[in-house]
């Protein structure tokens, strides 16, 4: 039960951390491969830092709020798609480590999430 927690607490935090660093990103233009803020980004950014907050809620109960890392894992992949597609198109500088650090969060998610309806099911 406590690796269980652990597994989950950790998927929640470095998620929300994640969405933290983001959300203040996206409002310095340049970072967006823009000149100058916009309002989408302003909306952006409110947007994913409600998430983290979402997710340092779901810290209080991990078992009971499992369920948030389904949107979450959609969340983050989506995000390192439009990332790589906008490298790819030259909009912004490609980043192997964040692509790598998407992959790995992804797994983390989802391996906890996993970890925690097997052990739901054998209760």
């Amino acid at each position: 039960m406590k690796k269980l927690i652990i597994l989950l607490r950790l998927s929640y935090w470095t998620a929300a951390i994640a969405d933290f660093v983001v959300a203040i990103l996206l409002l310095i233009p340049e970072r967006m491969g823009a000149t100058e803020i916009t309002y989408p980004m302003g909306l952006a950014s409110a947007v994913v830092f409600s998430w983290a907050v979402m997710l340092m809620i779901s810290d209080r109960k991990p078992i009971e709020r499992k369920w948030i890392l389904i949107p979450t894992i959609l969340v983050v992949a989506m995000i390192a798609i439009v990332r790589t597609w906008f490298s790819l198109e030259g909009v912004i500088e490609f980043n192997l480590a964040l692509l790598l650090f998407a992959i790995a969060l992804i797994i983390l998610m989802a391996y906890s999430y996993y970890y925690a309806c097997k052990h739901a099911t054998s209760n």
